[in-house]
């Protein structure tokens, strides 16, 4: 199986490929459901900041009225860990991991207990590749946002899924009824917003 160390040059040299923008387009709070869960869990974890407990309302209340929140607890984003430490991100989201670790990864398990770390050491010590995740980590899952099974919902979604954002600027009309030439005006922001859609869909 080939190595694979998802830092910015993997991700991005991928994008290159696919001729599709270097960063996911959908990653923020309201357009990503396990973007918005990952920065939750790793505030709750004390890792990083915790986003304000009126914001984290707002959102849960956000997501759990879309048609894209999970059903399963498999396919939830989770950590986990023994007696209260964190050693393991599931079903993250790799735009989330890189900002925090430093890898696109969408699963990272650390090592159970030292004795795991020294003997992956001693080995790493005779064989490392010159950038090793293996330092770090038990185990990494490398992802691309393209390869993400929400990715491809979010194209060509038809969910309920509203923010004030969206509102405002991806869901208006394309023809508006405003003061202009001939009495009509088109509003090229959502023009953009749709032949970017079209765009994307056809890179896939």
């Amino acid at each position: 199986m080939e190595f694979i160390y998802p830092d910015i040059d993997w991700y991005t040299g991928i994008s290159e490929q696919k001729h599709v923008q270097p960063r996911c387009p959908y990653a923020n709070v309201h357009r990503r459901y396990r973007y918005y869960a990952s920065i939750y869990l790793l505030g709750e974890a004390k890792i990083t900041t915790k986003m304000e407990d009126k914001k984290i309302q707002e959102l849960e209340d956000f997501w759990k009225n879309s048609d894209l929140f999970p059903v399963l607890a498999e396919q939830d984003t989770g950590i986990s860990g023994p007696n209260g430490k964190t050693t393991g991100f599931s079903n993250f989201c790799p735009e989330v991991s890189y900002d925090v670790f430093g890898l696109f990864a969408t699963s990272l398990h650390k090592y159970a207990d030292e004795i795991d770390i020294e003997t992956a050491h001693r080995q790493l010590g005779k064989r490392a590749y010159p950038k090793d995740w293996r330092w770090n980590w038990a185990s990494v899952s490398p992802l691309h946002y393209l390869e993400c099974p929400v990715y491809s919902q979010l194209i060509g979604s038809h969910s309920s899924l509203t923010t004030p954002s969206s509102e405002n600027d991806h869901e208006q009309d394309l023809i508006e009824v405003k003061p202009g030439f001939m009495g009509i005006s088109i509003n090229l922001r959502s023009l953009l917003t749709r032949l970017s859609k079209w765009w994307l869909s056809k890179q896939g």
